[in-house]
């Protein structure tokens, strides 16, 4: 669910990532960040940054 958030990108589902990353301390991170990094190469996007900024907000 988070991956598919950032990759759509917009203000509510950044706030949902937030909420689930606040939420679930217990979360797979490295999981997370593999798949945004395969999009990231797929896609010639940057998804990866945006978790990790969010990631850093709820640390």
């Amino acid at each position: 669910m988070i991956v598919h958030k950032i990759i759509a990108g917009r203000p509510r589902d950044m706030e949902d990532v937030r909420t689930m990353l606040l939420k679930n301390a217990d979360l797979d991170r490295e999981y997370i960040r593999s798949w945004l990094t395969e999009f990231d190469r797929s896609l010639g996007e940057s998804y990866l940054p945006k978790f990790e900024e969010l990631a850093r907000f709820v640390s």
